[in-house]
């Protein structure tokens, strides 16, 4: 018993890991994009563009992941896709071309792809149900550590060695720490899934779907889809205003005046309050209610996106860009807990599936059209075109039902 905890807890704390460079990289990538920008000359539309790429290439792995995993095993799978996504961030070193960079960026963002729903199903199969919920949590938690540190870390980086130099560098991290994964687990890369055939680790999906008369599971574990279409279009509309605010707010504070060696501290700051706002947002829902919440923090995201363009910086930006990071990410913790009466207790990670792979499409798709839009009416545009956006995102609101 012993032995399975501290298993489960290495995992844990590897897992973790990964998630740090996971999201770290796709953080800093909003970072490094106006230093590309400057550099290759490139449009706001070319420069959403890349955002879209990166996004794009996520979104389109994570479901092919899942199954893949089924065949290669998680660890082995995790190990590979974190050393995908490093090794394509070290060729953007010879990117000299809008071309090149945004092909690195697309073929790296197919090793992002498969984290996300590899690693959260990893790590729930080997935790005890009652810690299940607990061990997501926490590895949710060091993706957001990974969004403040590497953004600091890159806007260190990209004085000194500009933005080639600085992919490359953080590349470099992630490539030795999932060789070091690897390593570590080798065995289990060869012993773990041929056990798990014959004897399912207790919690993982075989244990709870193919049980004696259970039958082949079908669809994608929906059973209120009307609700359910409700929280992804929510989620829809708020994953491409935070993906199209965060690709451009870099260009926005190098406009309004802010040092360049001052960017990524205070993007991470902008980070720093996304995470507490994943973590606090959720906890008054049994109080407050999962609509009225929903509305209250998307009411407060729209006013954020209204303010930007007129915020001085100095510390009146110090002071607002951690509090609009909190409301600009803490809708999210929401909608995923709206989601769980949505959907089946068996299959719920399908569900889950469906809504993360929408929300990546948008998120991809949504700063190359507000890319348009900037090139169009100018960069404040943007901002105030996702506050109006998110006005769409209240009307959807008022169909949730109470909770």
């Amino acid at each position: 018993m012993e032995r399975k905890v501290s298993s489960a807890r290495a995992h844990l704390g590897w897992c973790s890991v990964l998630h740090v460079v996971t999201d770290g990289y796709i953080a800093s990538l909003s970072l490094l994009i106006p230093f590309i920008a400057v550099d290759l000359g490139l449009s706001y539309t070319q420069s959403g563009l890349l955002k879209t790429a990166s996004h794009l290439a996520i979104s389109t792995a994570q479901i092919p992941a899942g199954f893949l995993a089924e065949k290669t095993g998680e660890i082995f799978l995790l190990g590979l896709g974190t050393a995908w996504f490093s090794a394509g961030y070290i060729g953007l070193l010879f990117a000299f071309g809008f071309p090149a960079t945004l092909a690195w960026i697309l073929v790296s963002g197919i090793g992002g792809g498969v984290y996300h729903p590899v690693g959260t199903a990893f790590v729930s199969s080997v935790s005890t149900p009652e810690k299940a919920g607990s061990a997501v949590g926490i590895l949710n938690f060091f993706g957001d550590i990974g969004k403040v540190l590497f953004p600091a870390l890159a806007g260190i980086l990209v004085i000194q060695v500009g933005w080639r130099g600085t992919f490359a560098a953080l590349g470099g991290i992630g490539l030795i720490v999932s060789i070091i994964f690897l390593l570590t687990f080798r065995r289990e890369i060869h012993q773990r899934f041929p056990k798990r055939r014959d004897a399912p680790t207790h919690g993982s999906e075989p244990d709870r779907i193919s049980e004696p008369g259970a039958g082949n599971p079908r669809g994608w574990g929906i059973r209120d889809r009307k609700q359910f279409t409700l929280f992804s279009l929510i989620g829809m509309v708020d994953i491409s205003i935070r993906s199209a605010v965060m690709a451009f707010l870099g260009f926005h504070l190098i406009q309004s005046g802010v040092r360049e060696d001052s960017v990524g501290w205070l993007l991470s700051l902008t980070f720093l309050g996304g995470a507490l706002g994943k973590l606090l947002c959720g906890m008054p829902v049994a109080r407050l209610g999962v609509k009225r919440l929903i509305f209250l923090t998307e009411f407060l995201m729209l006013a954020g996106c209204f303010a930007l363009p007129s915020i001085p910086p100095g510390w009146s930006m110090l002071l607002f860009l951690p509090v609009f990071g909190f409301f600009l990410n803490g809708t999210s913790s929401i909608l995923y807990i709206g989601l769980i009466p949505t959907l089946d207790e068996k299959l719920r990670s399908r569900g889950y599936a469906v809504f993360f792979t929408l929300n990546f499409l948008f998120a991809a798709i949504s700063p190359y059209f507000f890319g348009l839009i900037g090139d169009g009416w100018g960069l404040p545009a943007i901002f105030y075109a996702a506050g109006l956006l998110m006005l769409a995102g209240l009307a959807i609101v008022g169909f949730l039902r109470k909770s």
